[in-house]
C-alpha cells in the first residue's frame, strides 16, 4: 500500500514539476529577443457558404502574409499583421467575375510556450486579434472594408535566430454585398520563415 502511495505521489509531483522544468529550460532560448518578423504563404478556404442553400460556395484560394511580433514578455507578444489573399465564389447571383482580392490588416496578442528540442526549440502558440479586411471584386470598381476579428494557432521550430513555422487563422467578418448577408469565415493556412532579434 505504501509503495503504491509513494509511486502515485512521485508521478503527481513529476507531472506538476514537468511544465516548470520545461519552461525553465526553454525560456532562456527566447528570453533575449524583442522582435520576431515573419513571412508566409499558403492556402485560403472559405469555411462558410454565402447562402443557406449552399449554392454560393467559396473555392480554394491562396494567401500570403507578413507580420512582426514585439515580445513584452518571453511568453507574450503583440503582433501586427498584413495579409493578401485571393479566392473565388461560385454563384449565379454575382454580377461579373466571382474572384476577390482580400487585404486584411490587424493587431493581436500571441501567447506561446517554448519547449527545448535538442539544439532547437519547438514553440506552439495561440493568437487572436482584430482589425479590418478590404474586399475587392476583380474587374470591377467594387471595394469595401469591414471590421474583422481573427483567431488561430501555430507551431514554430526555431534554430537560433531563424525558424520555420506553420499557422492557421480564421478571419471573421460580415459579407453583406451582392445580395448576401452572412458572417464569413476565411481560414488561411500557411507555412513560412521567421527571424528574431
Amino acid at each position: 500500500m505504501q509503495s503504491r502511495l509513494r509511486a502515485s505521489l512521485t508521478i503527481a509531483i513529476a507531472l506538476a514539476v514537468a511544465p516548470a522544468v520545461a519552461r525553465a529550460q526553454a525560456t532562456p532560448r527566447v528570453s533575449g529577443e524583442r522582435l520576431t518578423a515573419a513571412a508566409a504563404f499558403g492556402g485560403l478556404s472559405g469555411a462558410a457558404n454565402l447562402n443557406d442553400a449552399g449554392s454560393a460556395d467559396w473555392r480554394l484560394g491562396w494567401a500570403a502574409s507578413v507580420n512582426a511580433t514585439y515580445w513584452v514578455h518571453p511568453l507574450i507578444g503583440l503582433r501586427a499583421s498584413g495579409n493578401w489573399a485571393q479566392d473565388s465564389v461560385r454563384s449565379a447571383t454575382i454580377v461579373g467575375r466571382g474572384k476577390f482580392n482580400k487585404f486584411a490588416y490587424d493587431a493581436g496578442l500571441v501567447v506561446r510556450y517554448p519547449v527545448a528540442a535538442g539544439t532547437g526549440t519547438f514553440i506552439p502558440y495561440l493568437l487572436g486579434g482584430a482589425g479590418a479586411i478590404s474586399v475587392h471584386q476583380l474587374d470591377s470598381d467594387s471595394t469595401w472594408t469591414k471590421f474583422a476579428g481573427n483567431f488561430g494557432a501555430g507551431l514554430e521550430y526555431r534554430f537560433g535566430r531563424f525558424g520555420v513555422r506553420a499557422e492557421g487563422r480564421d478571419y471573421v467578418y460580415k459579407f453583406d454585398r451582392n445580395g448576401f448577408d452572412k458572417t464569413q469565415h476565411d481560414v488561411a493556412w500557411q507555412g513560412g520563415v521567421t527571424v528574431s532579434f
